[in-house]
C-alpha cells in the first residue's frame, strides 16, 4: 500500500481575486485524480505484466491463459473461452467459469472488433447468427493503448467467481483525505489531500490475454 499525496498553497490574494469561485472546485479535482491515479494503477497491471507468487508472469503460457496472437473474432474468442474452461483452482479441481468483461484499448481495431463481436444482429441465414451477441460486457480505457506495437485485448471472469485484481485502502481511508490551513510560509491557504491505496493481481486464473495482431 503506498500513501500518494499533494499540497497547493493559495495566497491571501489568490482567495480574495476568485470571483468564479475557482479554489472551491480544488477538492473536487483532488477526487477525480484520485481515481485517474486508481485507474493508471489498475490498468499497469495489464500492461506491465506482473509477476506472480509462481515466479511467472501473470499471463503466460504455463498459466493457460496468454493466447495466441489474433485480432477479435469467433475463432480466437471460441480459443479464449476454451483456455477457461480448462482452468483449475489451487486444489487442482475444475473452476468452471466464463469470462464475463471483454476489456479493449478505447480506440483502435480491437474496440471496433469487440462491439462488431457483441453486437445483435437480425440474420436472414442461420451461418448468419451473431452467436456471441450480448455475451460480454465491454470495457475500453486509453491506457490499454500501447506506445507501439499491437493493441492487445483480455477476458476477465466475474470478480464475486474468483479473484481477478484487487482494490484496497487503508482502513478507514477509502477515499480521499482533504484538509486545510493557514499558511505559515505562504500569507494565504494551504490545501492537503492524501490518498492511501494499492491494486494486485490475487490469481491468474480469472484473467486472459491475447496479444492482438
Amino acid at each position: 500500500l503506498s500513501t500518494y499525496g499533494r499540497i497547493i498553497a493559495i495566497t491571501r490574494q489568490a482567495l480574495i481575486n476568485d470571483d468564479l469561485n475557482a479554489l472551491s472546485r480544488i477538492p473536487a479535482a483532488f477526487g477525480a485524480r484520485a481515481a485517474q491515479l486508481e485507474g493508471d494503477i489498475v490498468y499497469a497491471i495489464l500492461m506491465d505484466n506482473p509477476t506472480m507468487s509462481d515466479g511467472q508472469p501473470l499471463f503466460h503460457a504455463s498459466h493457460g491463459n496468454l493466447g495466441t496472437a489474433a485480432v477479435i473474432n469467433e475463432a480466437s474468442i471460441s480459443a479464449a473461452l476454451k483456455a477457461f474452461t480448462a482452468m483449475k483452482g489451487a486444489d487442482g479441481a475444475p473452476i468452471r467459469m466464463m469470462p464475463r468483461y471483454l476489456i479493449v484499448p478505447a480506440a483502435g481495431p480491437r474496440l471496433l472488433e469487440a462491439q462488431k463481436l457483441v453486437a445483435s444482429v437480425t440474420a436472414g441465414k442461420t451461418q448468419d447468427v451473431n452467436v456471441f451477441a450480448g455475451a460480454f460486457e465491454i470495457i475500453t480505457d486509453p491506457r490499454l493503448i500501447p506506445t507501439s506495437g499491437q493493441d492487445p485485448w483480455f477476458l476477465a471472469a466475474d470478480p464475486a467467481l474468483v479473484d481477478t485484481v484487487e482494490y484496497a485502502y487503508l482502513e478507514g481511508q477509502e477515499g480521499v483525505y482533504t484538509e486545510t490551513r493557514q499558511g505559515f510560509e505562504v500569507d494565504g491557504t494551504e490545501i492537503k489531500a492524501r490518498h492511501d491505496f494499492t491494486a494486485k493481481a490475487i490469481d491468474w486464473r480469472g484473467l486472459y490475454k491475447n496479444p492482438g495482431a
